[in-house]
């Protein structure tokens, strides 16, 4: 990462770990903001994403419910942005690829709809959904796909923390996850955009 969005990335990083929620209504919300203004999304479906990941960004400045429900409807349409966009730029998928992501995303749904209670149904689907979008990143080939791929399998891990951090983790824990759920966030949009850039 570089310039105003590797700024914008660290310290919101830093103001999660910090516990500074009222500092973050500024910190998180540049992000992909910034993040647009450097890389400039020309497909549909990566701007989309975008637009889908702000909106989730800004849910989950609250930590109720109803917020994480806004949060997790958000980033699921960004998923589905990001999958179309890599499918369609794609090649036709490989089993060898696709089925361990189905295997491990099988494995990650049942595992954290168990931890989410009455939250299990849409995190499911929420899990299942990511996990179309990392299996259609490995479809790409050429310049920037390995970044694509990358960030989309660093993508997978920021959520599954997250998942963790609000299901499974004690308190003491939560600073720490929530900036490593940043962190990872941040590395993982870059990853997609700055790839799909360079496979342009």
């Amino acid at each position: 990462m570089r310039g105003l969005f590797a700024l914008a990335a660290a310290t919101d990083t830093a103001m999660a770990l910090l516990g500074r929620s009222r500092e973050r209504r500024l910190t998180k919300t540049a992000l992909m903001p910034a993040l647009a203004a450097e890389l400039r999304p020309a497909r549909l479906g990566a701007a989309l994403g975008l637009a889908g990941s702000w909106v989730g960004d800004v849910a989950l400045l609250r930590d109720d419910d109803r917020a994480f429900r806004a949060g997790l409807a958000s980033f699921l349409g960004t998923h589905v942005a990001y999958a179309a966009t890599f499918a369609a730029r794609g090649e036709r998928p490989k089993p060898l690829h696709v089925l361990p992501i189905a295997a491990a995303t099988a494995a990650s749904a049942a595992a954290f709809g168990r931890m989410a209670g009455p939250l299990r149904r849409p995190v499911m689907a929420y899990a299942a959904t990511i996990g179309t979008m990392a299996a259609a990143a490995t479809t790409l080939r050429g310049p920037g796909s390995g970044r694509v791929l990358a960030g989309a399998a660093t993508f997978v891990a920021s959520d599954s923390l997250l998942a963790l951090a609000r299901f499974g983790l004690a308190e003491k824990w939560r600073r720490p996850a929530d900036a490593g759920v940043m962190a990872t966030y941040t590395l993982g949009q870059w990853l997609i955009h700055d790839g799909l850039r360079r496979h342009s």
